[in-house]
């Protein structure tokens, strides 16, 4: 008779059942052989391969199997177990190599991490680090608002200048487009109106006496540190003809002048807004579709599925990897996950590796008390160290 893996397989469960009694043994369980079909005494044979290459061999008739009940490293049961060898001693920040053993406490649980094993000291907090190299004293320095570490251990700011945000304040001075300061505030003397080459030099908008009149939607204002410029009254406007009679003829902020007269963006390019009222070219794929402030691929991002701000349902679903296809949602459960309960809401709750009451798949039950152990129930020789009866 020749039994295939298939049929290895789907009979190990059934077999526990019938072949203990019948097989000879008052606990062996003989892997694919159903004693209640008259197959106990028939010698299993080697199946050849349909390609022609290495046959694979069936188990041998003296192979008695056994439910594997006893973890193998580095997979353990602990106190925090809700299945047997749930737990990996390798990476698991409560049972750090062993059970019980916790990475860190309660009050800073980031600042430590299992990694192969053994606890690890990280800084998780942002802006925190360990500028001391001692452990003990934790993530001390925040290095967010200390001018003497302003950023990074070490990094001090000059006498007198504040750290904001891991940066020293230098003032208007890190600010190139208002690297000036007048009582106070930020500003460009070369093209400030109210401080026009200098603090206080205010240009007047006429132009001053025997002026040329210029159209309404022009002034005189400040370009270079000197004042009589003719401007636009408007930012999203510009005389980019030269040609003060029709006033600020063209409108900026478009695909043929984007941030000023002239600046076209390429083919498949759009102008959109970077900051304040600064704009730039964007969009370099013709396929993306610019949302709010950044270019979006809405035929296969999650996040912007089919059109700005169209968010997938699946992003908040836990263990549950979302997709967009073509401009529709889509997705499934990640690698080792499974919807059990069919409720949408709760994700993915099932950790098919080591769920003995759904090993693998959905309601695929071990045995009492077997391992699962990566998605399938273990079984071993009974007389080797998953012998229950040992």
């Amino acid at each position: 008779m020749k039994l295939t893996l298939a049929r290895v397989a789907s009979a190990a469960f059934l077999a526990v059942l019938v072949a203990t009694a019948a097989c000879g043994s008052d606990r062996d369980l003989l892997i694919g052989v159903d004693c209640e079909q008259g197959f106990c005494d028939e010698q299993p044979t080697f199946t050849p391969a349909p390609d022609g290459g290495p046959v694979e061999a069936s188990l041998s008739e003296s192979t008695a199997m056994c439910p594997v009940t006893t973890c193998s490293l580095p997979w353990a049961t602990c106190a925090s177990s809700k299945f047997p060898c749930d737990v990996d001693l390798l990476r698991d920040d409560q049972n750090c190599g062993g059970c019980g053993i916790r990475c860190g406490d309660p009050e800073h649980p980031s600042d430590w991490s299992c990694v192969d094993g053994a606890c690890t000291f990280s800084c998780g907090q942002q802006g925190t680090r360990d500028c001391d190299g001692d452990p003990s004293t934790g993530c001390e320095i925040d290095t967010t608002f200390d001018p003497n570490n302003c950023g990074d251990c070490g990094n001090e700011c000059p006498d007198g200048v504040a750290c904001h945000w891991g940066e020293c304040d230098l003032g208007c001075a890190q600010d190139n487009t208002a690297p000036d300061s007048c009582d106070g505030e930020c500003t460009n003397l070369n093209n400030d109106d109210r401080n026009c080459g200098a603090c206080g030099n205010v240009c007047d908008p006429a132009g001053g006496p025997g002026a040329p009149a210029l159209p309404s939607d022009m002034r005189y204002g400040c370009a270079n540190g000197e004042c009589g410029v003719k401007k636009c009254r408007v930012r999203t406007r510009a005389d980019c003809n030269g040609d003060p009679s029709d006033g600020c003829e063209t409108t900026l902020q478009t695909a043929e002048n984007c941030n000023a007269c002239n600046d076209a963006c390429p083919a498949g390019k759009i102008c959109g807004r970077v900051s304040g009222s600064l704009f730039a070219c964007l969009c370099t794929d013709d396929r993306e579709v610019y949302c709010g402030t950044t270019c979006v691929r809405v035929d296969d991002d999650p996040h912007n599925c089919g059109g700005c701000g169209q968010s997938c349902p699946g992003l908040l679903r836990p263990h549950f990897d979302s997709t967009c296809t073509f401009g529709v949602c889509g997705g499934a459960c990640s690698e080792g996950y499974a919807d059990c309960d069919g409720e949408p809401d709760n994700g993915c709750e099932v950790d098919t590796r080591v769920d003995n009451r759904n090993c693998g798949a959905c309601g695929n039950a071990c045995l009492p008390d077997q391992v699962c152990s990566r998605g399938e129930c273990l079984m071993a020789p009974c007389d080797g160290p998953g012998d229950p009866t040992k």
